[in-house]
């Protein structure tokens, strides 16, 4: 069997025999060790070569034993990625063929290693902007020029009562009241005209899916490509629903209290209703600060009947010097006050706690200017802060989750991620130290520490190893349950003493669960705090739930590498031994051709056929292989030189060609579109066939239209659309048939074109197959003249 062509490859070879002497050496290995191409290696010392030559090279020695080790030893080694140069990188892999030969490849991984880092980068980048993004406060959306909506955060979502995914794609005017749409269509004729925005200060009512129409505040920011071009509108809607209702709620009632004032001795009865007949807590008081009147929901409020308030001053029954000075200053300035969210507590009704109000302080004057009285007003908005309160804690909780998930997605091992894990939790919930055990493998009687921060010396020396099997530890690794321990004055001794050895004034055990198992826990500890409040508690446990689920994606993980690496190995022995096996087989079978006769000689030829099917199909996955694993850029080919190229390999067969010199958008794959098409066409179409290949323009712009007729048997309608899929074909096609054509849909995607068959005569699909394909042209490649 003739060598193949291994100087041309990229790739470094060396081959070396069981004595570890140089069998072949490509120019590529030759010029990595900064060999001449002239100086002929073969029968050298080939451990000796790699040691003194390219071992050097390796700035890591262990990287260079571990590649010495395998070649010395004949032991298979995949990938080793070693560092040459502060920018250059390679990847080495020793193969054991048979026969004590060992094989070195030596790849180029340095552009891989740069796209690996600049994805890196690219990520972090991306999840910065989607956690911005998703947790804000108010709705963005993110909508094309005409209005469909491209993506949109959890409040828009929430703010619209529809999930997410149904959001994107529909249109955001059908979610705005009719009357607001020419707004809304004002403002982007705005930025269609070239306004370079942000644009605020639109109010606008939308329709959610559930529930009454919302009115919100709308900004626009304009997105505009390198030519200036509007591409996307981003949109910020803002809830002014309690802005609106209590602006107006306020308004109203200052301007009713401002005219009760002045009307006070002629409109009494007005002012008892309108006092009465709200829950706002109204009370109108002397200058000394002497209740005059008050309505029913401020005595309701206070504690007190209307009679024990009347007359009294409100600050010997409510003792409040800040509120007082307050008083004083509108009384002796005449300017009215308003605060918002106040807290106050009542002395006298300490079971209430604290309780926040918005309050007003108006006063009444007489003709003269002076003050002769003042309107106090107060809401309470206790429910609204403490809805406040929880919605940060949530937040805090999702914060915590989300930099925990962050953490764990962004970890390539299962060090790393515990790692990380306990950084985020560290930076985020306030403990000075911590760690995380891992139960042993085995019989899983002890956890052992993996990772730790802030943890003394003395403590892990006494807790770096634990006994999951005793109390109190059983309780974590064994019922899976969360341990928090404090060190108030109801401590046992016991909990002291596990304080005591760990250095903390309060602990915290959360179990790591994986598959319904206890694989570890989270130790989190504080040296200043006794408790562990309720919410952080509640936080931990999600915090051990989401790690127990991110080793256990490291765990399947690590069984899908396994599975490719067993796959890989098989499509190994199918492209190599197999093919090996198979020219050694063909070599013999043409030496006894030359012996044979009769019925032997064809029973020898039915047996090369089958041989050169079986190389036909190795040869097929092989390219399959290629296609999957190529990750190279496509490139401007000459679509000319390929097919002529192509046409020489088969110089029995009778093929004419005509049509554009032109430079197409592909790779070094391209030939083997050829390849099955006419070796296809020179299998089915039987002696004689005649094969025509066109290039010429395709109508869409920039394409180029290829076909490859042939005058065989032709492709029946029924099989023309399985035709190209794989391990899928018509009646009397054969196996390769099926793949080798789906080898060219493959590649022709890859390129962005499509293929199909239709008949060479319209019509009659026994008069001839015609195979056609488009392709892109490179930008710049110019079309020729036509060829024949």
């Amino acid at each position: 069997m003739p060598h193949a062509p291994i100087d041309e490859l990229e790739d470094g070879v060396l081959l070396l025999d069981a004595e570890r002497r140089v069998i072949r050496v490509n120019r590529a290995f030759q010029s990595l060790l900064s060999l001449p191409d002239t100086r002929d290696l073969t029968g050298a010392d080939g451990m000796a070569l790699v040691r003194t030559h390219l071992a050097p090279l390796i700035d890591d020695a262990g990287t260079a034993g571990r590649l010495l080790a395998a070649l010395r030893d004949r032991e298979p080694l995949s990938g080793l990625e070693c560092r040459i140069a502060p920018d250059r990188w390679m990847a080495c892999s020793v193969r054991v063929p048979g026969d004590g030969a060992v094989l070195l490849l030596v790849s180029d991984i340095a552009a891989r290693k740069e796209s690996e880092e600049k994805g890196h980068r690219l990520g972090q980048e991306h999840r910065y902007y989607r956690e911005t993004f998703d947790l804000a406060p108010d709705g963005y959306f993110v909508c094309d020029p005409e209005g469909t909506i491209l993506d949109v955060n959890l409040a828009g979502a929430v703010l619209l009562a529809r999930d997410r995914r149904n959001l994107i794609g529909t249109l955001s005017t059908d979610y705005i009241a009719p009357e607001d749409g020419k707004a809304c269509r004002d403002l982007v004729a705005q930025f269609e005209a070239g306004a370079p925005g942000p644009l605020r200060g639109i109010e606008v009512t939308i329709q959610p899916a559930t529930g009454a129409p919302v009115p919100v505040s709308l900004s626009a920011t304009a997105v505009r490509d390198g030519r200036g071009s509007l591409t996307e509108i981003l949109w910020l809607a803002r809830d002014i629903t309690r802005r609106k209702r209590t602006d107006a709620e306020r308004e109203r009632l200052l301007a009713e209290n401002q005219s009760l004032a002045a009307d006070l001795a002629a409109e009494r009865d007005i002012l008892r209703t309108v006092m009465e007949y709200t829950d706002v807590h109204l009370a109108y008081l002397d200058p000394h600060f002497r209740f005059v009147r008050v309505n029913t929901a401020y005595a309701e409020g206070s504690g007190y009947k209307k009679e024990e308030l009347l007359g009294r001053n409100h600050f010997d029954l409510f003792p409040n010097p800040e509120n007082q000075a307050v008083f004083e200053r509108v009384r002796d300035t005449g300017e009215p006050f308003r605060i918002y969210a106040k807290p106050f507590t009542y002395e006298n009704q300490p079971e209430r706690g604290t309780t926040y109000w918005d309050w007003s302080l108006v006063p009444v004057k007489d003709a003269r200017g002076g003050v002769q009285g003042l309107v106090f007003s107060l809401a309470d908005v206790t429910e609204r802060v403490r809805a406040g309160e929880e919605i940060l804690i949530r937040n805090k909780r999702l914060a915590v989750l989300n930099a925990v998930i962050t953490a764990s997605a962004s970890a390539f091992t299962l060090d790393e991620l515990l790692d990380n894990t306990l950084d985020a939790v560290l930076d985020n919930l306030g403990f000075d130290l911590g760690s995380i055990y891992m139960l042993e493998e085995g019989e899983r009687m002890h956890a052992i520490i993996r990772c730790h921060r802030g943890v003394s010396e003395f403590a892990l020396m006494h807790n770096g190893r634990l006994n999951v099997r005793h109390w109190p530890y059983n309780r974590v690794f064994v019922a899976g349950q969360p341990w928090f321990v404090e060190g108030g004055e109801d401590a046992s001794g016991r909990n002291l003493d596990v304080l005591a050895d760990f250095g903390a004034a309060s602990l915290a055990f959360i179990p790591l669960t994986a598959e319904s198992s206890v694989i570890g826990a989270l130790v989190l500890g504080s040296t200043a705090a006794r408790e562990i409040p309720e919410e952080t508690r509640l936080i931990l446990e999600a915090v051990g739930r989401e790690v127990g689920s991110g080793v256990l994606r490291g765990m399947l993980y690590s069984r899908l590498e396994e599975a490719n690496r067993e796959a890989n190995l098989y499509l190994d022995i199918l492209t190599h031994d197999i093919k090996n096996a198979d020219n050694v087989t063909n070599i013999y079978a043409e030496l006894l051709d030359e012996a044979l006769s009769g019925k032997e000689r064809e029973y020898l030829k039915r047996l090369r056929a089958g041989i050169r099917k079986s190389i036909d199909i190795t040869a097929n996955v092989t390219t399959i292989r290629k296609i999957r694993e190529s990750r190279a850029a496509l490139h401007p080919v000459d679509l000319d030189g390929v097919i002529r190229e192509e046409i020489a390999h088969h110089p029995d067969a009778r093929i004419t060609y005509e049509g554009l010199r032109v430079i197409v958008l592909a790779d070094d794959l391209l030939p083997e579109i050829f390849t099955n098409l006419i070796g296809n066409a020179e299998k089915h179409g039987g002696p004689g066939v005649e094969i025509e290949i066109v290039v010429e323009d395709a109508e869409d712009g920039g394409l180029v239209l290829v076909t490859v007729a042939d005058t065989g048997p032709g492709v029946p309608d029924e099989a023309k659309e399985v035709i190209f899929s794989r391990f899928e074909q018509g009646k009397a096609r054969e196996s390769g048939q099926g793949l080798g054509l789906s080898i060219c849909r493959m590649l022709v995607v890859r390129y962005g074109g499509r293929i199909w068959v239709e008949d060479r005569v319209p019509g009659h699909p026994g008069c001839g197959a015609a195979f056609r394909l488009t392709l892109r042209e490179a930008e710049g490649g110019e079309s020729g003249e036509e060829t024949e």
